[in-house]
């Protein structure tokens, strides 16, 4: 028998967790990196607005058009480079001297 203190060592036998996909799979909102696809969508609905009030409400189609393209460009990036994101924003940031000292 084991004392109250004691814990098993090892595998606890019948014991399952799930491992979350999100661990090992990119999360995307609509086939794009969330971050992205929001940005798009919040874009998009604001022209929208903007296209509602100055032209009138059968003109909205045009910033929906121009939202279902968009978002077809970032699925097919994603599509075409999973971590194309991650390469754009680090070839952003990078930094360089603008002068080296010779010696």
């Amino acid at each position: 028998m084991m004392e109250s203190r004691e814990r098993p060592t090892g595998w606890v036998e019948g014991y399952e967790a799930p491992v979350k996909r999100a661990l090992w799979e990119r999360v995307c909102t609509f086939g794009a990196p969330r971050a992205w696809a929001a940005l798009w969508i919040a874009v998009c609905l604001y022209a929208g607005l903007l296209v509602m009030v100055g032209l009138g409400f059968k003109w909205i189609a045009i910033p929906a058009a121009l939202w279902l393209v968009g978002q077809g460009v970032l699925i097919g990036l994603t599509l075409w480079d999973p971590k194309w994101d991650e390469v754009a924003g680090a070839q952003l940031t990078q930094r360089y001297q603008d002068f080296y000292d010779a010696g």
